[in-house]
């Protein structure tokens, strides 16, 4: 059987070390050994002799054999691209598909293969590609999708980034505004128990300064009677009807205790945080309902307050399964599935607006008409929207500037009232069952505001 080479493979082993040859030498008698072997062989026998034939080498430094050493080498490549039978050093053009192997015909001969089945390499190969194009496809864009969720998850990471910044940005400017508040009330108060200070520090300065001047009275006429008894009889009885008189002066009435003359420490500290608290009221404001900035569509920005939205350029914004995609919308950031919650909202010259609620999982099932309850307004034009009713019109003529939507959930309850005229606009009754979050959405420039409302306090005992 003919072989893939032109030599033998036991021809290209050198007979010192019986492998292939590594950098082989030619002797002067015709012999070729790998050059570290027979420099070793010398060494070993002190003498120049070839391993083979014992004919002595008249060089030190035997030549290199080239033609035996690309050869040598080209043998070496072909086995290790796995394209030779390593057993028989025979190319492998056949394939046995009970192994699911290449072999070469010395290999199909032999009792390891024996009536096995066989095809040649190239049909075989063939086959297999066309079935690992078709795998090729579902790759291909399974590495598509999954680089599309990287790039999302990169703009995502950096819009993680950006909002941490900008918020923590706005939790120390409203920090701010509470300090400084609490500072200059802090200043206010300490100022005023400065003044009362003053002011009963000065009067009970001016009350020992009166004590004093009277005391010092009593003691100069008690100082000039007590000096008069101590003279002899004759110059006391001189003296007598002068220190008579003086002792005879009528007396101060008695010093009184001053009332109230303590700081009223009580005015200061009763209660110290509850009345900052109440004053607090004046600077700060509440809002029933706060929007998700995580929800809003790309084209909706909010305020940073997150209490008004208006429609503006495309933004960046990572798609997140939370995001609103369908609408033009953005939803509040808490929903309610039990209790009545009301919020106002001011329209203004707002052309195309709807407001209203939508269930929790709306989105995420493809169908946003299947969990949206609304009232729409649209260049003129009322319309309302629910599940069990996509779209009625209503004959409202007055134009709106404040919408307030309450939400009865426990008695299905969704009603649009005008807070100026204390009218309803429209009431949705159905039995809720799922989370609603409140829904906004405006194709205008001009903002949708959620609306403070104003804070009471009620102690209770």
């Amino acid at each position: 059987m003919a072989s893939s080479w032109s030599v033998a493979s036991d021809e290209l082993c050198c007979p010192v070390c019986q492998d292939t040859f590594k950098d082989p030498v030619l002797l002067p008698c015709s012999h070729s050994f790998c050059n570290v072997c027979v420099l070793e062989w010398w060494r070993a026998k002190r003498i120049r002799q070839c391993p083979v034939c014992k004919t002595v080498s008249s060089t030190k430094k035997p030549p290199r054999n080239l033609v035996l050493k690309n050869l040598c080498e080209a043998f070496l490549l072909e086995m290790e691209s796995g394209a030779v039978c390593r057993l028989h050093t025979e190319k492998l053009k056949l394939y046995c598909l009970d192994h699911r192997a290449p072999v070469c015909v010395v290999c199909r001969d032999s009792k390891h293969h024996r009536n096995h089945r066989f095809t040649p390499v190239d049909e075989a190969a063939e086959i297999y590609r066309k079935g690992l194009l078709k795998c090729l496809n579902p790759l291909r864009e399974k590495v598509k999708l999954f680089n599309e969720v990287k790039v999302n998850c990169e703009t995502t990471d950096e819009e993680i980034k950006n909002q941490a910044q900008n918020t923590e940005k706005k939790i120390r400017e409203e920090f701010q505004v509470l300090q400084e508040f609490l500072r200059k009330e802090e200043e206010t108060r300490v100022a005023a128990l400065k003044k009362e200070e003053e002011h009963k520090r000065q009067a009970m300065k001016d009350k020992i300064a009166r004590l004093t001047r009277e005391i010092n009275t009593v003691e100069s006429t008690i100082k000039t009677i007590e000096e008069g008894l101590k003279d002899d009889d004759t110059s006391l009885l001189l003296k007598a009807d002068a220190l008579t008189k003086e002792a005879q002066r009528p007396l101060l009435d008695e010093p009184k205790q001053v009332t109230r003359a303590l700081v009223d420490v009580a005015k200061y500290l009763g209660n110290m945080s509850f009345h900052v608290w109440c004053k607090m009221k004046e600077i700060v404001s509440y809002t029933p309902v706060i929007l998700n900035p995580n929800t809003a569509h790309r084209e909706l920005h909010l305020s940073e307050g997150l209490t008004s939205v208006r429609c503006g350029p495309k933004q960046p914004l990572a798609t997140t399964p939370e995001r609103m995609e369908q609408h033009r919308c953005v939803l509040g950031s808490e929903g309610f599935s039990s209790g009545s919650h009301s919020w106002d909202v001011e329209i203004g010259d707002n052309q195309v607006w709807a407001l209203g609620v939508i269930a929790q999982d709306t989105q995420r099932m493809g169908d946003m008409l299947s969990g949206l309850w609304m009232v729409r307004f649209c260049y003129g034009k009322f319309t309302t929207l629910s599940p069990s009713c996509p779209v009625s019109v209503l004959p409202l003529k007055d134009r709106l500037q404040r919408v307030r939507v309450h939400l009865d959930w426990n008695k299905g309850e969704l009603s649009f009232w005008n807070p100026d005229t204390n009218t309803v606009i429209h009431t949705f009754t159905h039995t809720f069952t799922d989370r609603l979050f409140p829904y906004f959405n405006t194709w205008n420039d001009i903002p949708l505001k959620l609306l403070p409302v104003k804070l009471s306090l009620t102690v209770s005992c």
